[in-house]
């Protein structure tokens, strides 16, 4: 980063990523490597870095349990804030309290891993389907029903809908 933060503002390069090795927390489990292009511009501040990733999640399906990977494509657009003059090799002023800021270490390097932590659990579905036709489990034994039916009473009427269900009846004929 040192070579772009010594260029004048507006200069760009573009990086290809492909990490092997990330790790981004506990609550996301990575099935494998991350891909990605970012494009790296100068500001009269720092380095905006605008990208695209694509992350292979391992994810949990919220109706049969069973295990699946999805692969999320996040859009990046960040900047990062240096912590130390890149000409003179001394520390800068660090950004205002109000200010939450992204920065780039002292080595001149760009740490990505919490900005795509909160990406990747951002984009965590509410209810995550290993595929949008997933039956699930039965609900009485627990038996996956993409294998087979079962033999659980299929009879699982609300009593209280007793008087709704004698009047539609009775409506019907």
């Amino acid at each position: 980063m040192a070579g772009v933060l010594q260029e004048a503002p507006g200069a760009t390069r573009e990086v290809a990523l492909r990490d092997r090795y990330l790790s981004v927390g506990a609550d996301v489990e990575l099935a494998g490597p991350v891909d990605g292009m970012v494009r790296l511009q100068r500001t009269n501040r720092g380095i905006l870095l605008r990208g695209s990733f694509d992350a292979p999640v391992r994810r949990t399906c919220s109706r049969c349990l069973d295990s699946f990977i999805e692969t999320v494509s996040l859009q990046l657009a960040e900047e990062f804030l240096p912590t130390v003059d890149p000409q003179r090799g001394v520390p800068l002023p660090p950004p205002a309290a109000d200010e939450e800021a992204l920065t780039i270490d002292p080595q001149h390097q760009i740490d990505l891993t919490p900005v795509l932590h909160d990406e990747l659990v951002l984009s965590e579905p509410m209810h995550p389907l290993c595929r949008p036709d997933c039956p699930g489990l039965c609900p009485g034994c627990g038996r996956h029903m993409d294998v087979g039916s079962c033999d659980c009473a299929s009879d699982e009427s609300d009593p209280r809908l007793a008087a709704l269900a004698r009047l539609l009846e009775g409506m019907r004929d």
